[in-house]
């Protein structure tokens, strides 16, 4: 890194009793005049200050949102971070011999005010977030470990802090329908696309970001030149590839990042070798591979194809019993990646009415692979060693449950109608995300510590699959509110984005009710059987294709299909001459 300076963290002293008292009048004015030099007076030192102040070794008056102390001076004040909450739980996979400060942890590194500012947020905010509640010793530990021997890790941690940091500034509670369709086949509120050029976003071609980027990505492939270099460093750096990707709204980088890293980890565990070897193969089995494993959950459900056998059979994804929390989520994912790829294979046979007797079975042997995980995740809860923190996990493993019972005991109907049979699941796991956003405080306790960027799945998707397929108005309405009050990025699905398209299909599809108390649902021929989900990255992460699929002439009949474009910003909602 450039310009090198240290962090200017000052250190307390060794005895945290010992002050220094403010010399009186008389006895300053004597070494005055002795030529003595006069001791400061002792403050007591606040760490609480905004980051600009901070950085510039000045005392921050503490106004919020901005303090007086930039803004009069015609800086911009950076806000303020606050350290993690302390977890009180039994939570036996939590860290609780690191600092809960970034300043303790950053003290010996040196850069530039932009990286340490960069650093710093990755430390406060970006891992704790990602976290969540199953992996703080990979975020808060692991990776702050290997950065401090890997420069491309380094420089990875920068860009991800950087840009999490410009979201999270950014981020902002929208309104219901804030959105705006600005193109679609039928010219309905159609607007020139062209302009849309001069609304690009700063995130995507960020000339400090994609320095940091580039810099992570040389220095790996320099790394790995070496025959000795560890894998499990590129297996890391692939990682936070993806989750630059998934700040920058790129899906296809992301995804070849995702395919990149998880060829070389299957190749780790099925490469026979030395005793060294299986023992980087155990820790990338337990480390690494997981976070590939829900990488491909993500990519699935935004339509990206298999193309290698999955590591672990069905027999082998639910054990006797879980230990911890994290192993359940481990076993749900395998789940719901063993039962995605035969869904998505059903998806392609159903329409033509091609379901055979062992496709019956195979979806009878998942379903009751699931029932055995509920078994199991419900004699974990009975045991004396769930925290607090563990219950509110486990809400969100109840919702990925009951969101693939509903997709497995739909994939060989060809009807959506046939959805109409879940809505009590559709309202449990509402009432589920509800429970969580309960325990989170009030409105502006959640601001406080608002999770604006996660790594994997948690509600975002779920609730989107609520609002999309769940035809009860009133129901679907309280998943999109939900959506619009989280202002959460998980991986690449955005709370906004997910809400502004389940409020647009729900437009589309109550078209013709002529009441929204639940007493009427769609028809089958107003219904929308499929969106795809087209992100225009390079031109703003605002913008969306979407394209939908309908059978408004029959089940047995060809597809409609037809494609809109939106805008989900707010300042195209105040502002709408930035259309023409």
């Amino acid at each position: 890194m450039s310009a090198p300076q240290k962090l200017p963290i000052r250190r307390a002293p060794r005895n945290g009793r010992e002050s220094i008292s403010p010399p009186s009048d008389d006895s300053t004015e004597r070494e005055r005049q002795q030529g003595k030099k006069v001791p400061r007076a002792s403050k007591p030192k606040v760490r609480t200050g905004c980051v600009t102040c901070k950085i510039r070794r000045v005392k921050c008056d503490e106004v919020k949102p901005a303090c007086d102390r930039c803004t009069s001076t015609g800086r911009k004040c950076d806000g303020y971070y606050i350290p993690p909450r302390k977890n009180t739980g039994k939570d036996h996979n939590a860290v609780i011999d690191l600092p809960t400060t970034p300043e303790r942890c950053l003290e010996v590194i040196r850069g530039t005010p932009n990286e340490l500012r960069a650093l710093e947020f990755f430390h406060a905010r970006t891992a704790p977030n990602l976290s969540s509640y199953f992996d703080a010793g990979f975020w808060t530990r692991l990776v702050f470990q290997v950065s401090h021997v890997e420069p491309a890790i380094m420089h990875a941690m920068v860009t991800v802090g950087y840009l999490n940091q410009r979201q999270d500034i950014w981020t902002k509670p929208l309104p219901m329908l804030q959105s705006v369709i600005v193109d679609d086949d039928h010219g309905t509120m159609s607007a020139p696309l062209k302009p849309l050029n001069r609304y690009q976003a700063a995130d995507h071609n960020d000339t400090f970001a994609l320095n940091h980027y580039g810099k992570a990505i040389s220095l790996l492939a320099q790394r790995l030149q070496d025959p000795d270099a560890a894998t499990e460093v590129a297996l890391l750096a692939c990682i936070l590839f993806v989750c630059i990707e998934f700040l920058r709204g790129d899906v296809e980088p992301a995804f070849k990042h995702f395919k990149s890293g998880m060829s070389i980890a299957l190749a780790s565990i099925s490469a026979p070798g030395s005793t060294k070897a299986v023992l980087t193969m155990e820790r990338i089995k337990e480390g690494m591979l997981p976070f590939f494993n829900r990488l491909e959950l993500l990519a699935m459900l935004f339509g990206q194809e298999a193309t290698y056998e999955y590591p672990i059979t069905i027999n082998e994804a639910v054990p006797a019993c879980f230990a911890t929390m994290r192993e359940a989520r481990d076993s749900i994912v395998h789940l719901m990646n063993i039962g995605l790829r035969f869904i998505r294979r059903m998806k392609k046979g159903r329409y033509e009415r091609f379901v055979l007797p062992d496709d019956l079975a195979r979806q009878a042997a998942i379903q009751r692979a699931i029932d055995d995980w509920k078994t199991a995740l419900d004699s974990l809860l009975l045991t004396d060693t769930v925290s607090p923190r563990d219950l509110d996990a486990a809400k969100v493993l109840r919702i990925h449950h009951i969101i693939m019972t509903i997709w497995l005991g739909t994939c060989c109907e060809i009807a959506d109608c046939a959805l109409d049979a879940y809505i009590d699941k559709f309202e449990a796991v509402v009432s589920l995300g509800e429970a969580i956003q309960r325990n989170a405080g009030t409105f502006e306790q959640r601001q406080a510590y608002r999770p604006t960027f996660l790594f994997d799945m948690e509600v975002v998707s779920p609730l989107y699959f609520v609002g999309i397929k769940c035809r009860h108005p009133q129901i679907r309405r309280r998943a999109i509110a939900l959506l619009r009050q989280s202002m959460r990025r998980e991986g690449l699905w955005d709370s906004n984005m997910a809400a502004a398209i389940a409020e647009r299909i729900a437009v589309l599809e109550e078209v013709n009710l002529t009441t929204l108390d639940g007493s009427e649902l769609p028809a089958e021929c107003d219904r929308v059987h499929n969106t795809e989900i087209h992100t225009m990255a390079s031109v703003s992460p605002y913008q969306h294709m979407l394209r939908y699929y309908s059978k408004p002439d029959g089940l047995d009949q060809e597809w409609k299909i037809w494609t809109e474009h939106i805008i989900l910003e707010t300042d195209l909602i105040s502002r709408p001459e930035l259309l023409y």
